[in-house]
C-alpha cells in the first residue's frame, strides 16, 4: 500500500480489520471499476445472413448494455483454418453467385453428413480455448456448425469456472420443416447439453392440425416453452422502420460509393433516366416522389449475376407501360475498380439500350448498411429477393410493398412453371422459407422469365 495512505500511528480507534474495510478498493465502491460482462459471439462466412444476424445481434446487445464487451469468432475464418475455412466460403459463394441450385443444395446435405463430424475436434478445442481466454459470461451463436462441440467445451468451461453461462442459438433461417442445417444438430444433443442451450426464433410454419409443440419436439427435440419464439432478430436500421407507416410526401435516400469509377458507373446508369439525384464524393442522394413507383432487386449477398442481369434487362422494355416514374435499386455487390462485375455490366446495359424508356431509372449499388438498405425496403412499391431468412426477417420488420421471391426455375418449351417447378428452383431450406413468406406475407415467386406480369400489374394497377 502506498505510504501517503498509512493513518497516523496516534490514531487510536481503528483495528487493522476496521482499516482495511474502509479503505481497500474491493470494499469501497467508488474505487471498484466495474468489470465489463464480455459476450462471444460466434458466427460463419458461410453465408451473409449469418454475419448480418450476429450484427443485429451485437446491435441489440450494446443497445440493452453499452458497456458490454463483444468478442466475434468466425467459425469458418478463425477456427477452421484458413484452407478449409476459405475455401469453404469461397465454394459456396460461387454457387450462389452462379445461381447453382443443385450445388447448394450438395454443401446443404454435405454440411449434415460431412462437416458436422470432421470439424467436431477443431471446434472444441478452439471454443474451449476462447471460453478460458476471454472468461466469457454469454455467447450467441448465429450459425448452424458444430453445435454440440461448442456445449462440449462450455460444460468444461462453467464446471471450471463455475459459471452458468448458456448458449444462444438464433435462428437465423426461417422456422419450418426443411431448415434441418439448423435442427438435426439440436436434435442430436445429449440431454445435458442441450441444458446449456436456449433456441431464439420466430413462430414457426406449421403443418395443418400441428402445434407449435409438435413442431419444436419432432424437429429438435425441445418443448415449446423451451424456444424463445418473439419478433424477428434484424439490424437497428430495420428497427427503426418498423411498424411505421410510408409517408405520402417524398423521400430521400443516401447510398455509399467506394471509389471514383464506381461513382462514375453508377451515376452513368440512372442519368439516363428522370430522377433527381445529389452526388458527393462518398455517397449519393435521391429523391423518390410519393407517385412515383420504386422497386429493390437484391438477390442475397452473393447476388446470383446472371439472373440479376435478366430481370434488369427484360423490366427495360416494360418501364413504358407505366404514367409514373419507374425507379430500380439493383444490389451488384462490391465493385472494385478495372473489374468486369455485375456493376459494370449493368451500366453497361444501360447504357447500349436504344429504346430506353424516359420514365426509367436504374440505380445499382454496392454492400451498404441496414441504414441505407432498410429505407429502401421500407418505400418500394416491390422487393425482389431470395428467401434467406435475415432479408425475409428484415421486410417482414419494414416492407410496406409486395414481396417477390426470386427463382433459378428454367421454363421447359410450351410449359407454364408450376409451384413445385418454382420451389425445385430455390435451394433447400430456402424453398421452404419462401411457402413461409407466401403464407404468411402473400409473397409471390418468380423468375427472370415469369415476373413480367407481376412488374405490369404492379405499375398498372396504380395507373
Amino acid at each position: 500500500m502506498n505510504e501517503m495512505t498509512m493513518p497516523h500511528a496516534n490514531t487510536n480507534s481503528s483495528s487493522a480489520c476496521d482499516f482495511q474495510s474502509d479503505c481497500l478498493p474491493e470494499s469501497n465502491p467508488s474505487l471498484i471499476s466495474t468489470k465489463r460482462k464480455k459476450l462471444l459471439i460466434i458466427t460463419s462466412s458461410g453465408g451473409g445472413g449469418l454475419i448480418q444476424a450476429a450484427n443485429a445481434k451485437e446491435q441489440e446487445a450494446l443497445v440493452n448494455d453499452p458497456n458490454l464487451l463483444i468478442i466475434r469468432r468466425d467459425l469458418l475464418r478463425d477456427w477452421m483454418g484458413k484452407w478449409v475455412g476459405e475455401s469453404s466460403t469461397n465454394l459456396w459463394n460461387r454457387a450462389q453467385l452462379k445461381g447453382d441450385v443443385a450445388a447448394q443444395k450438395f454443401f446443404a446435405w454435405a454440411q449434415l453428413a460431412i462437416a458436422e463430424y470432421i470439424f467436431w475436434p477443431n471446434v472444441f478445442f478452439h471454443a474451449l480455448s476462447t471460453f478460458f481466454k476471454e472468461d466469457i459470461d454469454e455467447i450467441i451463436d448465429t450459425q448452424c456448425l458444430g453445435t454440440s462441440a461448442i456445449l462440449a467445451a462450455l460444460r468444461i468451461f462453467n464446471r471450471s469456472r463455475k459459471k452458468q453461462v448458456k448458449v444462444q442459438k438464433v435462428l437465423v433461417d426461417l422456422p419450418t420443416k426443411k431448415a434441418t442445417h439448423f435442427f438435426h444438430p439440436i436434435k442430436k444433443l445429449s440431454k445435458k447439453n442441450r441444458s446449456l442451450l436456449q433456441l431464439i426464433a420466430i413462430p414457426p410454419l406449421l403443418d395443418e392440425g400441428q402445434t407449435a409443440e409438435e413442431f419444436w419436439q419432432e424437429h429438435c427435440r425441445l418443448s415449446e416453452k423451451e424456444v424463445h419464439c418473439g419478433d424477428v432478430y434484424v439490424r437497428q436500421g430495420f428497427k427503426k422502420l418498423q411498424g411505421k407507416t410510408r409517408p405520402s410526401l417524398a423521400m430521400s435516400f443516401k447510398l455509399k460509393v467506394k471509389s471514383g469509377e464506381e461513382l462514375f458507373l453508377m451515376k452513368r446508369t440512372f442519368e439516363r433516366g428522370p430522377i433527381r439525384a445529389q452526388s458527393r464524393e462518398n455517397e449519393v442522394e435521391f429523391k423518390v416522389g410519393a407517385s412515383d413507383r420504386m422497386y429493390t432487386l437484391l438477390l442475397g449477398s452473393n447476388p446470383a449475376n446472371q439472373s440479376t442481369f435478366n430481370y434488369v434487362k427484360n423490366l427495360i422494355p416494360l418501364a413504358k407501360h407505366s404514367k409514373q416514374a419507374v425507379y430500380l435499386f439493383v444490389f451488384c455487390a462490391d465493385h472494385k475498380p478495372g473489374d468486369e462485375s455485375l456493376f459494370r455490366k449493368i451500366a453497361e446495359l444501360v447504357e447500349s439500350c436504344k429504346e430506353y424508356p424516359e420514365q426509367l431509372s436504374i440505380i445499382p449499388f454496392s454492400f451498404q448498411s441496414d441504414e441505407e438498405i432498410a429505407p429502401l425496403f421500407f418505400r418500394s412499391d416491390a422487393t425482389c429477393t431470395r428467401s434467406g431468412g435475415q432479408t425475409a426477417m428484415e421486410l417482414m420488420c419494414v416492407s410496406t410493398g409486395e414481396i417477390w421471391i426470386h427463382s433459378e426455375a428454367k421454363k421447359s418449351q410450351g410449359k407454364e412453371l408450376t409451384q413445385e417447378d418454382l420451389l425445385k428452383g430455390i435451394p433447400g431450406w430456402e424453398s421452404e422459407s419462401a411457402v413461409y413468406l407466401q403464407k404468411k406475407w402473400r409473397a409471390k415467386i418468380t423468375t427472370p422469365e415469369t415476373f413480367n406480369s407481376l412488374f405490369l400489374d404492379s405499375v398498372q394497377a396504380n395507373g
